[in-house]
């Protein structure tokens, strides 16, 4: 045990995949530094920042797994893992100087890797902390770390003041498992000329397996220029592994030390060929890890396709390739002749409302290229024929997956993955795109296509509506029964609170598992709103989850969404918060959801003790 005098490692565990404000940093920093018996003359403060997601080329984002098929690749985790470091470098400056004239030295380590709390043990664990402060965002894993974690542990509260939970180490803790993870340690210097920036040293290390799984590992560390500088603990095992001379990284200015003990150590270091990697970015990029499905990254100078270019890739528009049928026509699934998946909707000779959506969905999509929305490839006209051809989606909808009797249960955390990846979708239409807000005015689980990785993309753009002006859009009335909010079914008055109206009740349906209206339930035709309102005023939460889930989902999680839905449905258009607002909401950031609660929620009564309360 340390004495008092003795320097030690304070580590701030933080969730890096989320995005942070400097003064969200700033504030966690200072909450650390008055809290007065934490951090002592010489300490080391370590923000130790866990990116358990990275994104992948196309936008959304994957596991930090290494060694899965669903999960990232090493040259994935370590673009990100160098952006973030020197993103959170540039934002702690401030903190550095407040922390210098206590004679504290702030260090920025960014691990990749996946779970988190696997990842906060081992590399607390590593630092051999005195200290650990969790951020306010892992509260909810406050018991976890206090169970497994020896060292002295606080928590950091909304106010941004540090709360002590354990003044006191302990021995009492569980073995770890020793996972692959790739992380960068680099020191936040103070500006002292011109030039001081070229003698910051950074250490890059993979914190990896025990040595009885180590030989399985080295052959995926040789494919990458990841460096293996690991020291733990273990039952069988207790010794420090560095490999290889001193040698600087290309083009980082990243100095690498490490000492050759093992002989293994030149294939880990060797460089793959240059042609390797230019052959991998020649390929379109993976859409589904899962089943292989490939995207375009951007589409042709030309949208146009030729009619016998999509019969050929439909077989002749053939029963076979029949895989959705609506209002609008018929969509069939396709192959290019360079092996591009398609989805080509074709338009129904008789249909009254074709041409009109034909042309609202090439208006609309042709600006609208996000991850969560599904990508139009092109179209095709021919005499009395029009053809939307757009990238397939081969998970089918989410209206499939909550209601087909074939379909597997979705779990807890897919549902979560699938409304927060929705509403991203929703923020970009009405708060990103150029040339102002789409409203999409047909907001349901039948248009959320899904990949196997339950990644959403919103489609079926025949509705939307380009809002160039601050004035009401008056319009009639389509849509569908359930979704439609209360101004639009009464007045026909469209705004992207309408969709914000109908995406609260997709989050009603991912949570509860119920149509909008059910014939077959037990209340005589109540609406799913109607139904879930007052559950959700009343906090009687359990009653609203899915019972196909059992006891199988996080409790917080849920009353994040549920709260989150109530808001979205409120008959009142402005009392509705903005996608951007339900982005922020759903991904679970306290202080705008404490603002946002008081700002809209109204006071719930309590009929039997008179009280109020907000939910």
């Amino acid at each position: 045990m340390d004495s008092p005098s003795s320097p030690s490692n304070v580590v701030i565990a933080l969730d890096a995949t989320k995005d942070r404000s400097q003064t969200e940093l700033e504030h966690t920093i200072e909450g650390v530094r008055t809290a007065g018996c934490i951090l002592r003359g010489g300490d080391t403060l370590v923000v130790l920042g866990v990116l358990h997601k990275v994104l992948h080329p196309l936008g959304y984002q994957l596991r930090a797994l290494p060694d899965s098929l669903t999960g990232t690749s090493i040259r994935s985790m370590e673009e990100e893992v160098l952006k973030k470091v020197d993103l959170y470098i540039n934002m702690l400056k401030r903190s550095a100087g407040k922390c210098d004239d206590q004679g504290v030295r702030i260090e920025v380590k960014i691990t990749a890797g996946f779970p988190i709390r696997q990842v906060i043990l081992q590399e607390v664990a590593a630092c051999k902390a005195s200290w650990v402060v969790l951020d306010r965002h892992l509260r909810r894993d406050l018991r976890f770390y206090l169970k497994q974690i020896s060292s002295k542990v606080a928590l950091i509260q909304d106010s941004f003041s540090a709360e002590i939970w354990r003044p006191h180490s302990t021995s009492d803790t569980d073995d770890i498992e020793h996972r692959l993870f790739y992380s960068m340690t680099k020191a936040v210097t103070l500006s002292n000329g011109p030039g001081s920036e070229n003698m910051e040293q950074s250490e890059i290390s993979c914190r990896g397996y025990p040595l009885s799984y180590y030989s399985l590992e080295s052959s995926i560390m040789s494919k990458s220029n990841m460096i293996p500088s690991s020291s733990y603990k273990s039952k069988e095992h207790k010794s420090s592994l560095q490999y290889g001379p001193s040698y600087k990284l290309e083009n980082s200015g990243i100095h690498v030390k490490e000492e050759s003990r093992y002989t293994s150590a030149s294939q880990i270091v060797q460089k793959q060929p240059k042609q390797v990697f230019q052959q991998q970015s020649l390929e379109a990029p993976i859409l589904c890890a899962h089943c292989g499905t490939r995207t375009e990254l951007y589409v042709k100078d030309s949208m146009r396709f030729i009619f016998s270019e999509i019969q050929h890739a439909t077989n002749g528009f053939s029963e076979e390739n029949l895989i959705g049928e609506g209002g609008y026509g018929h969509v069939y699934k396709g192959q290019l002749k360079d092996g591009q998946l398609i989805a080509a909707k074709v338009r129904k000779e008789a249909s009254t409302q074709g041409f009109a959506e034909f042309h609202s969905e090439v208006y609309v999509l042709n600006f609208a290229r996000h991850k969560n929305i599904v990508m139009l490839l092109g179209y095709c006209c021919k005499e009395n024929q029009n053809i939307l051809v757009y990238e397939y989606i081969c998970n089918k909808s989410l209206d499939w997956h909550l209601f087909n009797k074939d379909a597997t249960v979705l779990e807890w955390h897919e549902r979560v993955a699938i409304a927060i990846g929705t509403a991203k979708g929703l923020r970009f239409l009405h708060e990103e795109c150029r040339g102002g807000p789409i409203i999409h005015r047909d907001m349901r689980p039948s248009n959320i296509l899904l990949t196997h990785e339950f990644v959403p993309m919103l489609g079926d753009f025949g509705l939307a509506k380009w809002k160039t002006s601050d004035d009401p859009v008056y319009t009639r009335i389509l849509g569908t029964l359930g979704y439609l909010a209360p101004e639009y079914a009464e007045d026909g008055i469209v705004s992207v609170r309408t969709d914000v109206y109908a995406f609260g009740i997709v989050l009603l349906q991912l949570i509860s598992g119920r149509k909008v209206i059910d014939a077959n339930a037990e209340e005589q035709q109540q609406s799913l709103r109607q139904w879930a309102e007052p559950l959700i005023g009343s906090l009687a939460l359990h009653e609203l989850i899915d019972r196909r889930l059992g006891d199988v989902y996080d409790t917080y999680e849920l009353y994040i969404m549920a709260k989150t839905a109530y808001l979205c449905v409120q008959r009142s258009s402005e009392m509705r918060p903005s996608m951007g607002e339900v982005v922020r909401l759903l991904e679970a950031d306290n202080d705008h959801f404490h603002h946002l609660t008081e700002q809209f929620v109204p006071h719930y009564t309590n009929k039997e003790g008179g009280t109020d309360k907000s939910i």
